[in-house]
């Protein structure tokens, strides 16, 4: 290799890594490139991510350990004789008495997911107001303060959407995810059928059943309608709890137990919790008129009763514990009128059954020597935000600058037998679904995309 093939090597290398402005030159509320009037009375998003329900309920917190692992006894019997249990009774006094035999299984979790975004390649040098009207303000009159904060929210939201739909779909089995509900409430764990999950894959039919559905992969006895299943699975877990010492005398509380399911088929699931509560029985309609009349207000009333509960989406009842109801979009809809729907224990009392977790960026920033954790900026450009769950990276090259974030979240789950999964259920309505995910073809409003430059 000669010294011309070297330097142009060495070239190609400084060229991958220098920063260049971005082109089309990103939008701003900033400097020249103005994209936003600052004649108009704020800046008002139309898309509406949503909350954080669902992760703030699952309490991802900052976590410094790798390994999570409970070991479980799953059962003890009497020690086996040609495949039959051994006696308990003694009929020799003198006689040794028959032994006993246990299993035992675990269920562990280590790895981290890796999720980052890039703000735009930006100039140093530049205007930092375009007229004497700014600053710019959003709707709620907070200040817009830097360009800094504008790349930062955008970068920051795409990080939450996409841990949104990893807590449904992630899969650690691809590098850099963490799995989500869809790994978790599952059957098949290793050795210990005891953790498994109820999956009932209700196979496109709507809530009232029908052919085809399955419980664990095994065929089920038509007849049963989605609130007999719920029904049934909140009894069969309540009455696992009661087996449990660590669990049995915990005082539940309402939202320790929630029903997960996209916005549409919640709706679905109140209305039909409500005929299923209240609906009569066959009625003649030649005689029965005013019955009529009097039970379809009662129904009315009753379904107005349904709205609210903890997340103000609604909730049910079952053997007379209150289920929230959670309206959440992400990975959960399966096209325009079908979803999944999932049984969640969040807690048993003051025992926490579901914990998301975040590795610190303070920890790492102190860790390696970047300076000043804790939120600060560092001297090699390193900072943490949001209590240390966000670890971001100021970059310079000469006149530019980039801006990048980073979050590594896992789920953890102590109980995978006490959730269940609904895959498939139909649920018609004259609009279909409403997500807030762009990636969903139910997003609103937009189905195509122009995106904002300069």
């Amino acid at each position: 290799m000669d010294n011309n093939e070297v330097l142009r090597m060495a070239e190609a290398v400084n060229d991958v890594r220098r920063l260049s402005i971005s082109s089309p030159q990103q939008a701003t509320p900033f400097g020249c490139c103005n994209f936003f009037d600052d004649c108009s009375d704020g800046i008002f998003s139309l898309y509406y991510k949503g909350s954080l329900d669902l992760l703030d309920w699952m309490n991802f917190s900052v976590s410094e350990e790798c390994l999570r692992k409970v070991d479980f006894i799953n059962y003890v019997r009497p020690e086996q004789s040609n495949g039959s249990d051994t006696a308990g009774y003694i009929s020799d006094p003198c006689a040794d008495p028959n032994g006993v035999e246990f299993g035992s299984c675990s269920l562990s979790v280590e790895d981290f997911g890796l999720y980052g975004r890039v703000g735009p390649t930006r100039k140093v040098l530049k205007p930092t107001r375009y007229c004497q009207n700014s600053p710019r303000k959003f709707l709620d009159g907070s200040p817009i303060n830097s360009e800094d904060d504008w790349d930062m929210m955008f970068a920051m939201d795409q990080i939450l959407n996409d841990v949104r739909t990893a807590v449904v779909t992630g899969n650690n089995t691809t590098a850099g995810q963490f799995d989500g509900l869809q790994r978790w409430v599952k059957t098949g764990y290793d050795n210990c059928r005891a953790l498994d999950s109820y999956v009932i894959n209700w196979n496109n039919n709507s809530m009232a059943g029908g052919a085809g559905i399955t419980y664990n992969g095994n065929a089920t006895t038509p007849g049963y309608n989605i609130v007999d299943w719920l029904l049934d699975i909140h009894r069969n877990i309540k009455e696992r709890i009661t087996w449990s010492p660590l669990l049995k005398n915990q005082d539940r509380r309402v939202g320790d137990t929630i029903i997960v399911l996209p916005g549409f088929m919640a709706r679905c699931l109140l209305d039909f919790y409500t005929c299923w509560s209240v609906c009569p029985e066959a009625i003649d309609t030649t005689t029965d008129a005013s019955r009529i009349v009097k039970e379809v207000g009662e129904r009315r009333d009753f379904r107005i009763q349904l709205n609210g509960g903890l997340f103000n989406h609604g909730r049910i009842f079952l053997d007379g514990d209150e289920i929230p109801i959670l309206q959440y979009d992400w990975g959960m809809i399966n096209g325009p009128t079908r979803g999944d729907m999932y049984y969640l224990t969040g807690s048993i009392g003051s025992q926490r059954i579901w914990e998301g977790e975040h590795l610190s960026a303070d920890i790492a920033i102190s860790e390696y020597g970047l300076d000043n954790a804790g939120g600060a900026s560092t001297g090699q450009g390193y900072f943490s935000r949001d209590m240390g769950r966000v670890l971001g990276l100021r970059e310079t090259d000469n006149l530019c600058r980039i801006l990048k974030l980073w979050m590594s979240p896992r789920l953890w789950c102590m109980a995978p037998w006490a959730q269940a999964r609904f895959q498939n259920v139909a649920c018609h309505t004259p609009t279909g679904p409403l997500s807030p995910n762009p990636a969903d073809t139910s997003f609103y409003p937009e189905s195509s995309f122009g995106q904002a430059n300069c």
